[in-house]
C-alpha cells in the first residue's frame, strides 16, 4: 500500500518522530511530577456538560439489521449522524459473540501487560507509524500526550458491515455509490490505547482534542474506566461505557462523502491519578484508489459541492505534517475549495476582493462563541428604527402595470415609488436557495465577500455567491457551468425571468419619466449586463454589534431582490431613520442603483440599505442586479438634461466606472459622489 491510512504519512513523507513511553516512565517509578513536555497550557477549559451524558444517541444494531424495524432505527441513526457526528452501538440483543468480545477485551489487556521489553520489540520503527508508540508527532517542540498506541493496518474487516450501508439509505442515496467507496477493499487501521494513571491530571491530555480524518470509527472502551469525551455545543461531555456496546463516530472523510450532511465530531482522551485506561479504536476508510469527496447524488440534490474532490495521495499528505488540533484539517481541506484551480484570463474589468474565511463555516462548525474583532463595528449606524413607515412601502402590482386598461395609474405609482422610496416592488417568482462556490484569488465572482480591500477591513456577518449571468459570454467557466445541472437550469429561468421583469420596469419608468422609449432601450436592451448574487446571514452570538450587510447603494441601474425564507433583516434608509422591509410572499424587493441616478440626472435617487442579524434565525436572500449593455457611457439622458437645464453628474466609461468600484469598500452612496458634477 503506497500511502498510510489515518494519519500519518504518504510514500514516507511527514512520518512521526519517535518518543519515549508514558506507560515505562509510570511502571518503572521514574517520575513524580509530569514532564515539562506533557504540560498542557493550552487544554480546553470549556464546562463539562454532565447532564448531556444520558442523551447520547444509542443504536441497537439487532434493529437496524431486522425488517420489520430497520426504517425507524434507521431514522434513528440518521438523526445521530446529522445532530451528534457520534452514537454507542448496542449489541446487546444482537448474535454478536459477547464472549468473544470478552476474550479481545483480555487480550488487549494482556498485550499492555507484557514487560516493557517484549513491548519494546514492537516499537515503531524511523519513519513509520506502525507500532508501538505515539502518533502525529512532527516536531521536537511539541506538546505530547498522556498515553501510548499499537497501531497497524488490517486489510478487509470490519464488525459492522451494516453501518456504512445504513447510512447511505439513511441519506437516500443509491446503494452502489456508498458500496464503491466502502466496498471490501476498504482500508482498516487499528490502534490499541493505553492512557496510564497521572499524578497531575490536570494538567495533560490523554488524547488531544481531535476529530478522526478516517470514514468511520468504531471504539471499544476495553476497561470501562471513563476518559472518552466529545464535544457537543461548545461544552464537553462524558461518554460513559456501555456494556456490550461500541462507540461509533463520523469523520472527516465521511464528513466529505456526505458533502457536510453527516458531521465529523471532536473528541478527546482525559486521565485520571488512580486507574490506567484501555481502548480499542478500528478506523475505516474508502478503498484503494478511490477518490475523496461528496457523492454526485447529494451534490446534485444540495445544489453544490462544500467540499472539493482529492485523490487519497493528496488527502493523507495534507494530513501527514499536521498536529491533532480540533477540526482543523477538514477546514483546511474546506478552505483550499476555493485554491483548486489557477487563475482564468481576465475578460474586460477584473474585479477581485480578498478572500476572508466563510462566516457560514465559522457558525456551523462552531468555532465562535463570541464575535471576532474583525467583524465588530464600532461604526454602526445608530439612526432610529420606524416602525410606523413600513406600512407605507410601495407595493407594485405587475399585472396592473403591464394592463392596458389600469397601466397608467400603475406607472404614477410606480413613479412615485421610484421618486419617494427607491424601494419599488415586490413580485411572485420561485427560486432556489444558495449554493457555494469560492471565489479564486484576485477575482469576486464565487462564495465569499466582495468588496474587500484591505487586510484591516471591517467585515460583514455574511457570505455570498456572485456570478455573472448575462452577457453569457462573460460566464465564468468554473462557476455556472460547474453547477449540478438542475441547479443550473433553474439559474438560467430565473435569470431569463428577471431580466424581462427589469425590461418592464425600465421601460414602464421612461414612460414615467416621459423621455422616449428608444433612450432607455439603448442602454438596457437585450445586451444588458446581469449579475446575480445569493446572500447567507447565519444567526450571530452579538447581532447588535455587527452588520449583515454594511450601509450602502447599489453601484448597478436595477436591483430586483428575493427574499428566500422571509426572515427580516433588509433595512432601508428613508428620511434619516432605518425601515424594515417585512418580506411580502410570493414578491420581489427592487430598488434604484446609483446608475439609474445618474442616467435619470437625478430624478430617481438610489437608495441607502443595509442587512442586520438576529441571533437565532438564517437570513437568506437572493440579488439580480441589471447593468447598462456593453460599452454604453453612463450619464445622465439627454433629453432629461436638455429639460432640467443642466446634468448633475458627469458621462463617463463603463471602465471608469467599474474600476473606480473595484477598489473600494461599501461605503453608503459615497461612490455616487465620484461623479457628481
Amino acid at each position: 500500500m503506497g500511502w498510510i491510512l489515518n494519519g500519518v504519512g504518504v510514500n514516507g513523507v511527514g512520518l512521526p518522530i519517535l518518543t519515549s513511553l508514558v506507560q515505562e516512565m509510570v511502571e518503572e517509578n521514574l517520575i513524580s511530577t509530569v514532564p515539562p513536555r506533557y504540560v498542557r497550557p493550552d487544554l480546553d477549559k470549556a464546562e463539562i456538560d454532565s447532564d448531556l451524558t444520558t442523551e447520547i444517541p444509542i443504536i441497537d444494531m439487532n434493529l437496524l439489521c431486522s425488517s420489520t424495524s430497520m426504517d425507524s432505527e434507521i431514522d434513528k441513526l440518521d438523526s445521530a449522524c446529522k445532530e451528534w457526528g457520534f452514537f454507542q452501538a448496542s449489541l446487546k440483543n444482537s448474535d454478536f459473540n459477547s464472549s468473544f468480545l470478552d476474550k479481545i477485551k483480555s487480550e488487549i489487556q494482556d498485550f499492555f501487560n507484557l514487560p516493557m521489553t517484549e513491548k519494546k520489540n514492537l516499537w515503531q520503527r524511523p519513519g513509520e507509524i506502525e507500532g508501538f508508540g505515539q502518533a502525529f508527532v512532527v516536531s521536537e517542540e511539541q506538546k505530547l500526550d498522556w498515553g501510548a498506541c499499537n497501531l497497524f493496518i488490517y486489510a478487509s474487516l470490519t464488525c459492522f458491515p451494516n453501518l456504512i450501508n445504513e447510512n447511505g439509505k439513511a441519506l437516500e442515496i443509491k446503494p452502489e455509490e456508498m458500496e464503491y467507496v466502502f466496498s471490501d477493499d476498504l482500508g482498516q487501521k487499528l490502534r490499541m490505547n493505553y492512557y496510564p494513571p497521572c499524578p497531575e491530571p490536570d494538567q495533560v491530555i490523554g488524547l488531544t482534542p481531535h476529530s478522526d480524518a478516517t470514514g468511520l470509527t468504531i471504539l471499544l472502551q476495553v476497561n470501562e474506566v471513563e476518559g472518552l469525551q466529545i464535544k457537543k455545543n461548545g461544552k464537553w461531555v462524558s461518554v460513559k461505557p456501555l456494556p456490550n456496546a461500541f462507540v461509533v463516530n463520523i469523520g472527516d472523510m465521511l464528513e466529505m462523502i456526505t458533502n457536510g450532511a453527516y458531521k465529523s465530531i471532536e473528541h478527546r482522551g482525559v486521565v485520571n491519578s488512580e486507574k490506567e485506561r484501555l481502548s480499542m479504536a478500528t478506523f475505516h476508510n474508502t478503498g484503494t484508489g478511490k477518490e475523496i469527496g461528496p457523492l454526485r447524488s447529494l451534490v446534485e440534490r444540495q445544489k453544490g459541492a462544500c467540499f472539493r474532490t482529492v485523490t487519497p495521495e493528496e488527502y493523507f499528505k495534507g494530513l501527514a505534517s499536521r498536529e491533532l488540533d480540533g477540526k482543523a484539517f477538514l477546514i483546511f481541506i474546506f478552505s483550499s475549495f476555493k485554491k483548486q484551480a489557477a487563475m482564468e484570463a481576465k475578460r474586460g474589468i477584473q474585479w477581485s476582493s480578498i478572500i476572508v474565511p466563510s462566516v457560514q463555516e465559522m457558525v456551523e462548525k462552531n468555532l465562535i462563541t463570541t464575535v471576532p474583532p474583525r467583524y465588530l463595528r464600532s461604526d454602526l449606524d445608530k439612526a432610529e428604527i420606524d416602525s410606523d413607515l413600513r406600512t407605507e412601502i410601495p407595493i407594485i402590482d405587475m399585472n396592473l402595470l403591464c394592463s392596458s386598461t389600469s397601466m397608467d395609474s400603475e406607472i404614477d405609482k410606480l413613479d412615485f415609488a421610484c421618486k419617494e422610496w427607491e424601494v419599488q416592488d415586490f413580485f411572485n417568482l420561485p427560486m432556489e436557495e444558495k449554493r457555494k462556490l469560492r471565489q479564486r484569488p484576485g477575482e469576486i465572482e464565487g462564495f465569499g465577500q466582495a468588496f474587500v480591500v484591505s487586510e484591516e477591513q471591517k467585515l460583514d456577518w455574511g457570505d455570498m455567491f456572485l456570478l455573472t449571468m448575462q452577457p453569457v459570454h462573460l460566464r465564468k467557466p468554473h462557476l455556472l457551468p460547474k453547477l449540478p445541472p438542475p441547479f443550473r437550469d433553474a439559474l438560467e429561468k430565473y435569470s431569463a425571468e428577471v431580466k424581462s421583469i427589469a425590461k418592464i420596469l425600465l421601460a414602464k419608468m421612461a414612460r414615467a419619466l416621459k423621455i422616449k422609449p428608444d433612450e432607455m432601450e439603448y442602454l438596457f436592451g437585450d445586451d444588458l449586463g446581469q449579475k446575480l448574487r445569493m446572500n447567507y446571514y447565519p444567526p450571530c452570538p452579538e447581532p447588535d454589534q455587527v452588520y449583515g450587510l454594511t450601509p450602502h447603494s447599489d453601484a448597478t441601474g436595477l436591483t430586483i431582490l428575493l427574499q428566500v425564507n422571509e426572515v427580516e433583516g433588509l433595512q432601508i434608509k428613508k428620511n434619516g431613520k432605518w425601515v424594515s422591509v417585512k418580506p411580502l410572499p410570493n414578491a420581489f424587493v427592487v430598488n434604484i442603483g446609483d446608475m439609474l441616478e445618474m442616467i435619470t440626472n437625478g430624478t430617481y435617487k438610489s437608495i441607502e440599505h443595509r442587512g442586520v442579524v438576529n441571533s437565532e434565525k438564517e437570513r437568506l436572500s437572493m440579488a439580480t442586479f441589471h447593468n447598462t449593455g456593453t460599452g454604453k457611457e453612463i450619464g445622465s439622458l439627454r433629453s432629461l438634461v436638455k429639460r432640467q437645464k443642466g446634468a448633475c453628474f458627469r458621462t463617463v466609461t463603463p471602465e471608469e466606472y467599474f474600476k473606480g468600484l473595484a477598489s473600494r469598500e461599501l461605503d453608503g452612496k459615497a461612490f455616487l459622489d465620484v461623479w457628481r458634477i
